[in-house]
């Protein structure tokens, strides 16, 4: 275990009668599971003690299946593999909810087919009872659970109370690194990086200009023959200075001798003019910034409709996570969105504060400086102590 050096906590809460992946986003990263602790709050009256089951697919026929059946396509929506995986836990994880009778009663009506169905069902997937909790007993178990990115590995808890499982995020040397996303190009994410198009246009046409002049020292060899173009250059821009001034300064002269009789004229169509220029600029409101704790700032972009987001909203985001230099580690613009509970550090302490007064529609970007966001963890991507740069919308609140 030498090589699996934690790089990030990792936390997970599993409702009961709710399978949950124990992996739901895109990044390959290990996770190391160290601790299960149980929610005091029950979800019903009954106040039945939670057990913990994790359910594995069997990868020796899970590849059986993807070899001889419908040729199973890895580039689908994210979507699509949540649905599939909810919809493929075996019956077996959920039926503890029932009752013995009910169970009994549904067991004489199934045909021979459907028992046929049920066994390939439990071939496919691996049941184990990892723990047992309940507050009148034990209220937390340490665990020593590592999943790889590629396992198929589900939770499901039957009982009346929440288990929260807790560990890390670990570099484990089979993982593969973060690929680079910056030349994606999704029509989703024109509306983020318009403003950076146009600031990266005008510096191509500066260093253009620069590259024209260097182009014509390149033919020449000896440095008093660079020396002597270079004062060539020099004196031309001097002229081209001097000759600009000398036109500018005639130009004013002959207004000046042409426009003595409508002086007051002129000036007053130049102030309606000032004025009719003033009026659209003062009309653009700039997007308001606020500085937030621990250096956090925060940029409205567009304001939102309906109640805010406070502690305890749970929150469906869009969102463009950035580095300092502009490269792209993670984003969520299509698909499911990125829903979490704010204010319970499900996500990074920066989203918390940030995400913070949205309402739906907003779009909002929130600067995070390294101490709120990952510190002096590196993860795929994302270097140690790196500043970060969310483009983020809400687009659902509960």
């Amino acid at each position: 275990m030498s090589d699996m050096l934690p790089l990030a906590t990792y936390s997970l809460n599993v409702e009961p009668y709710t399978p949950t992946p124990a992996l739901n986003f895109e990044m390959p990263v290990t996770v190391r599971i160290t601790m299960a602790a149980i929610d005091p709050e029950p979800f019903d009256d009954d106040k039945k003690p939670s057990t913990l089951r994790i359910i594995k697919r069997n990868p020796e026929l899970s590849e059986h299946e993807h070899g001889e059946g419908c040729n199973h396509d890895h580039g689908h929506d994210d979507e699509e593999d949540e649905s599939d995986s909810e919809e493929e836990v075996p019956k077996k994880a959920v039926k503890a909810k029932k009752g013995k009778k009910a169970e009994q009663s549904e067991s004489e009506e199934e045909s021979e087919e459907d028992s046929g169905d049920e066994s390939e069902m439990d071939n496919e997937f691996e049941e184990c009872v990892l723990l047992t909790l309940s507050p009148k007993g034990q209220y937390q178990q340490a665990l020593d659970i590592t999943i790889a990115p590629e396992e198929d590995v589900q939770f499901v808890v039957t009982g009346s109370y929440t288990i929260s499982l807790t560990g890390n995020y670990v570099k484990h040397p089979f993982d593969t690194p973060l690929e680079d996303n910056s030349s994606d190009s999704d029509d989703d994410e024109e509306d983020y990086y318009s403003e950076e198009k146009s600031s990266n246009g005008e510096e191509e046409k500066d260093d253009e200009e620069l590259s024209s002049g260097d182009d014509e020292l390149d033919d020449l060899v000896d440095a008093s023959d660079i020396e002597s173009r270079l004062e060539e250059l020099v004196e031309k821009d001097e002229k081209k200075k001097n000759n600009k001034k000398d036109i500018k300064r005639k130009h004013e002269e002959e207004e000046e001798e042409s426009a003595k009789p409508v002086e007051k004229k002129q000036t007053t169509k130049k102030a309606k003019k000032a004025e009719s220029k003033k009026e659209p600029e003062e009309g653009k409101q700039k997007p308001k910034t606020n500085l937030l704790e621990g250096g956090i700032i925060i940029e409205d972009r567009v304001t939102g409709k309906g109640p805010h987001a406070k502690k305890s909203t749970r929150v469906g985001m869009r969102y463009v996570g950035k580095l300092k230099n502009g490269k792209v580690f993670d984003k969520n613009t299509k698909g499911k969105p990125f829903v979490f509970k704010l204010g319970h550090g499900e996500v990074i302490k920066g989203w918390d504060i940030g995400v913070a007064g949205m309402a739906v529609g907003g779009e909002r970007r929130i600067v995070i400086p390294a101490a709120y966001a990952y510190g002096t963890q590196a993860l795929p991507g994302i270097p140690a102590n790196s500043e970060l740069t969310f483009d983020v919308k809400l687009v659902s609140m509960k």
